[in-house]
Order: structure tokens, then C-alpha cells, then sequence
């Protein structure tokens, strides 16, 4: 049976912004495992990314990513200083044998990103030095995930959350919508400088990576 994707190309792989630069964009569906804060405040929801059209490049990028081959992938990518892995959605451990051969095709790129999915940080981190993925907690985190001995960001940050004093931390990322921090979000130390438009974007910084 033809499906949508059926001899669908996009053309380019990457996808791109103002913040992140270039990023590799999954789907919501069947990918993401949120909490409860994370599924309330999720920018892939709504906005540009939830148009149709970038809906099917982003159950297209899976699929691909899944794939025998990623030469155009690994093409795109050599020419990039860093490229964010999930910019929306969230990996897979089906995805894991490409993202090993991009990152050791592509040594000179910065692969990084974030995840909620232990399993898929623990085949990643520590396999490559270009490879980086931070664990994202929050509020509505479950205790296990605290278990997690790698490197994590906080966020959803919610007015009323107390962020931990946890040196595994990196980041945080107060919730934020079209832009714009919410309303009683107070500052925190380990802030992501480009939403709070203290730098121009995440090439500009680099802390989700310099750990």
C-alpha cells in the first residue's frame, strides 16, 4: 500500500531556526515519552513545526534515519559546525547505529541534543567526543530518571519549580512561548543564555555541549 512518503524527498534533510541552527526534526507520535510538564508546554505542538508539510519530513526523517543508507545526511552535516539531534520529537533506539556512523563520518560536527529516553543516552554518550546528548528532567520527572549519572538539563521550568542543586545540571530552560519567558519564571544561574536573548542562538554559546 502508497503512503504520503511514497517517492516524498525533502529538500534539504536538515531543518533550521534562529536559536538552534540546523537540526534534525522527528515526530511527536510515536517518539516522544513526555511528562506531564513537557507534554503541557511543548513548542512542537503548535506553530511552524506543526504544519503538515513539516510533519511529513519529520515522520520521514525516522524512517530515514532508520535506513541503509545516510549519505546525504552525512553530506549536509560535514558542512556544519553543530547540529542539534531531536530538534522536535525525540530519538529512538532504531536510530541509534546511524547517529554512531553520521557522528564518526561527520568528526569536525558537533552532534547534540537533548533526550528523555535513558536508554538512548546510555547507547550515545561516551561512544564519540563529537556526540553529546543531555537527559531532560523537570518538576513531573519520575524519581527514576534521577538515577540517571549523566549529564542533564532541567525544563520545562515552570514558575513555581526550585530548580535542584544538582552539579549534573547544565542547563535550564525556563518555559518559554513565541520567544518570551512566562511571565514569573525567576532567573537561574544555569539559564539558557539564548532564551533569555542573552546570546543570539545556541552557536553563540555552546554550554549544551561544552561539558
Amino acid at each position: 500500500m502508497k503512503t504520503s512518503l511514497d517517492n516524498y524527498f525533502p529538500t534539504t534533510i536538515l531543518s533550521s531556526n534562529t536559536k538552534t541552527g540546523c537540526s534534525i526534526n522527528l515526530p511527536i507520535k510515536g517518539h516522544c515519552t513526555p511528562t506531564k510538564n513537557c507534554a503541557a508546554c511543548c513548542y512542537a505542538k503548535s506553530g511552524h513545526t506543526a504544519l503538515p508539510t513539516n510533519i511529513r519530513k519529520q515522520v520521514w526523517m525516522s524512517q530515514y534515519l532508520k535506513g541503509p543508507s545516510i549519505a546525504q545526511l552525512i553530506l549536509e552535516t560535514k558542512s556544519r559546525t553543530a547540529v542539534r539531534l531531536s530538534g522536535t520529537g525525540d530519538l529512538s533506539l532504531d536510530h541509534v547505529n546511524n547517529l554512531l556512523w553520521l557522528a564518526q563520518s561527520c568528526s569536525s560536527t558537533m552532534l547534540w541534543g537533548m533526550t528523555r529516553k535513558l536508554d538512548v543516552a546510555a547507547e550515545l554518550n561516551g561512544r564519540l567526543p563529537n556526540l553529546k546528548l543531555l537527559v531532560s528532567v523537570d518538576s513531573s520527572s519520575p524519581d527514576s530518571v534521577w538515577n540517571y549519572q549523566g549529564p542533564l538539563c532541567y525544563g520545562p521550568r515552570l514558575a513555581g519549580d526550585v530548580v535542584p542543586r544538582d552539579k549534573r545540571i547544565i542547563t535550564v530552560f525556563p518555559y518559554h512561548k513565541g520567544g518570551r519567558v512566562i511571565n514569573g519564571v525567576p532567573n537561574h544561574k544555569k539559564d539558557c543564555p539564548a532564551v533569555r536573548h542573552v546570546v543570539d542562538g545556541c552557536m553563540s554559546c555552546g554550554r549544551c555541549w561544552k561539558w
